[in-house]
């Protein structure tokens, strides 16, 4: 049974909303997390983005992963540039597989190790291309951009589909009295 108008309407606005508060927290979770010293392992802006591509359709996901490196970069100075330009590609590729993954049926721990592989992925193929132009040893600083990152690898395993999967529940309708 398809949605009606109204339903549609609803869903766009929720899923609007919830982008904007995605978007925010990923300005305000590495404040955060800077404040005491954790930002750079613990990845705290990935964190809201992987939510997002967890609870909201591909478009909407793809548009948090591709606003938030900027939106920090424009309003904190965090990250400095050119980082917001190897975010941006990461945080995409992170939103778009958790959404498409979860489209999929996938299930949301699933979901969110697979987006975590594909960012990985990105981010290691993104800084195997500009290490040379960093005067990087190429497959050194690949490696390293990764395993830098293990700490907030598992904060999102852990987190990211708890924090998920405690929303989808709160979403749906409550089951009919008999």
């Amino acid at each position: 049974m398809r949605p009606s108008e109204p339903e549609n309407q609803a869903t766009a606005a929720r899923e609007i909303a919830l982008a904007g508060a995605f978007c925010a927290l990923g300005v305000v979770v590495p404040i955060l997390f800077h404040m005491v010293g954790m930002g750079r392992f613990f990845l705290p802006m990935h964190l809201p983005v992987l939510l997002a591509g967890l609870l909201l359709g591909p478009r909407i996901a793809w548009a948090v992963g591709l606003a938030v490196p900027w939106l920090s970069s424009a309003l904190t100075g965090m990250p400095p540039m050119p980082t917001p330009i190897v975010m941006s590609a990461e945080l995409v590729a992170l939103a778009e597989i958790a959404s498409a993954l979860v489209g999929c049926g996938a299930p949301v721990w699933l979901a969110s190790v697979g987006a975590i592989g594909g960012r990985c992925a990105v981010t290691w193929l993104t800084t195997l291309a500009l290490a040379p132009y960093l005067g990087l040893p190429a497959h050194a600083a690949g490696w390293a951009s990764i395993v830098s990152g293990a700490p907030g690898i598992v904060l999102q395993i852990v987190v990211a589909p708890t924090v998920a999967l405690g929303v989808l529940r709160g979403r749906r309708p409550p089951a009919p009295s008999e």
